[in-house]
């Protein structure tokens, strides 16, 4: 636990005394993790890290600032708060939605505190089974365990105080049989205690992956171009589902990136303030972004603005439902904050973020999609994606891909790309399944940029292009 508070408390009350700011915050922040890293057997690398800081925002004359230190000194601390305001130019008046003062402290429970753990454990695991396999040419395995406390507190009397313990893991391993090589990139992690990272059970993840690279190297067809072009029925996994919903959704309905923020750093959306409600999808697609479900990666109770989470609803049955918003942008569009508002650590401003984003599953088992869809394809992973700067198309390189032939999987098919418009893709929807995976990411946004944990999923689909 932070033991002392103080500076947060001091500094926002030194803020608060400056002439023109009409608000205030403060966010404390220790970080703790250790970290490990195995390359074809060999240790390379390992780490202990603790950082501690403060971030400070301000509106001075209207204006929106944002400081950062990692030094308790309250002179320099005052010597920076005065300088803001000091600027030259013009700016946009910044306002913030109206919310509901919050007072709480939470922590996620840990049968095994995070500290008490040793990443290099599950590693050594993960290498000597894959090292077993000879058809694994290349390994590459790294884990972080960690531990965020954090203490917020603004003018309005919010006070939070919350203990996230998480632990993650990030895999590359590369096959090769019969002179054709395929790579496998495989992230997991959670928040918890150590117990959940043992949970993940990486080393038989990483030994079921590689054998599923073998299996489409031995086994797996190549179509022409035109054969796979005439593909129409698809069958998306949740691993497919996630990055789709994540990429195409999920980013295209920050408000931040709808408002021209983001135009010069990662582009725009295909959405406009305007298209608040408009049907963007099958009848079939609801897809929900909740930062509560416990225990997943993209978990949190209170955003870095001190609003109280939910799940909310970004899609609902194809309409557009509610842009991802924190309190500045949900006061230009006359809302209320979404609890939407992250940052990678108290060194860098808190901006839009998604947390848990998913595609709502629905009532039809696996077996029926493929049914239903009769001859197509069957798209379990992917090797990589690609989609443009306004989110309107995205092309999906399957790694794992199988044919579907008289409703069932047949082989797999070594080249299969699922290439759409994102408007194209969500409205082809038939049939949502009701199997449901969550899958680990590190979404990147902002400048400079900024990594936070999340997680992407939902049940399989069937995608009909062309009904």
């Amino acid at each position: 636990m932070i033991e002392d508070t103080g500076i947060a408390e001091r500094a926002l009350r030194l803020a608060l005394s400056l002439p023109h700011v009409s608000y205030a915050e403060a966010y404390l922040e220790r970080l703790r993790s250790v970290s490990a890293a195995v390359e074809q057997g060999e240790a390379n690398g390992a780490g202990a890290s603790e950082r501690f800081g403060l971030r400070i925002r301000v509106i001075r004359r209207g204006r929106l600032y944002t400081i950062s230190t990692d030094k308790e000194d309250i002179r320099a601390l005052d010597s920076c708060l005065r300088r803001m305001g000091e600027f030259g130019g013009k700016a946009a008046v910044t306002s913030l939605s109206d919310e509901r003062k919050e007072n709480a402290s939470y922590s996620v429970k840990e049968a095994i505190p995070i500290e008490d753990g040793n990443p290099l454990n599950e590693l050594d695991k993960a290498e000597k089974r894959a090292a077993s396999l000879g058809f694994v040419k290349y390994r590459s395995f790294y884990a972080s365990l960690g531990r965020s406390e954090s203490y917020y507190l603004n003018a309005e009397g919010t006070e939070i105080y919350a203990d996230v313990p998480s632990f993650s893991f990030f895999g590359s391993i590369i096959a090769s049989v019969n002179g054709e090589s395929r790579q496998r990139f495989l992230q997991l992690g959670g928040v918890g205690g150590y117990e959940g990272f043992e949970k993940l059970l990486i080393d038989d993840a990483v030994v079921e992956e590689a054998g599923r690279l073998r299996n489409v190297m031995e086994k797996g067809v190549s179509l022409p171009q035109d054969k796979l072009k005439r593909i129409r029925n698809v069958v998306a996994s949740p691993e497919i589902v996630g990055i789709a919903v994540h990429e195409s959704i999920g980013h295209a309905n920050e408000a931040d990136r709808i408002m021209g923020r983001e135009a010069a750093q990662a582009g725009m959306s295909y959405l406009e303030v305007e298209d608040a409600g408009k049907r963007i999808a099958s009848e079939a697609v609801t897809i929900i972004d909740d930062p509560t479900i416990k225990n997943a990666y993209g978990y949190y109770l209170y955003d870095d603005e001190g609003v109280k989470a939910y799940g909310k609803k970004i899609v609902e049955r194809g309409f557009q439902k509610e842009f991802l918003t924190n309190r500045e942008y949900a006061a230009e569009l006359g809302k209320k904050s979404n609890a939407s508002s992250r940052s990678d650590d108290y060194s860098n401003e808190p901006i839009i973020r998604m947390s848990n984003t998913y595609l709502k599953p629905g009532r039809y088992g696996p077996d029926e999609l493929m049914e239903e869809a009769r001859t197509g394809v069957y798209i379990r992973s992917f090797m990589e994606w690609n989609i443009d700067d306004t989110r309107s198309f995205a092309r999906y390189q399957g790694n794992e891909a199988y044919l579907i032939e008289k409703g069932e999987v047949s082989k797999p098919v070594k080249n299969y790309v699922l290439e759409a418009g994102t408007a194209e893709l969500w409205n082809a929807v038939t049939m949502v399944g009701s199997d449901f995976g969550l899958y680990v990411g590190s979404c990147g946004k902002g400048e400079p940029m900024q990594g936070v944990p999340v997680t992407m999923g939902g049940g399989s689909a069937l995608l009909a292009f062309g009904r």
